[in-house]
């Protein structure tokens, strides 16, 4: 069951398909900032997928803080 796990977190349609679900249920959800996110999880999925965790991590991180943290002055 593990190696099974391991291999499809090694194939980049798996990040595309965790990008749709997030986009879907920010669609259901109502949720304004889904699409941005989705595009954050397939970008960094292509990292992920061949083993390149750093960027693919650091790279998830900054593209969420982008998305939920605010513009300087505005409160």
């Amino acid at each position: 069951m593990k190696n099974w796990f391991k291999d499809r977190l090694s194939e980049p349609t798996t990040y595309t398909a965790f990008a749709l679900l997030i986009g879907a249920g920010g669609i259901l959800g109502k949720m304004d900032e889904a699409p941005q996110i989705a595009q954050a999880v397939e970008a960094s999925g292509q990292h992920f997928s061949t083993g390149d965790y750093m960027t693919g991590g650091l790279f998830l991180m900054t593209s969420l803080a982008g998305i939920f943290m605010r513009e300087k002055g505005q409160k």
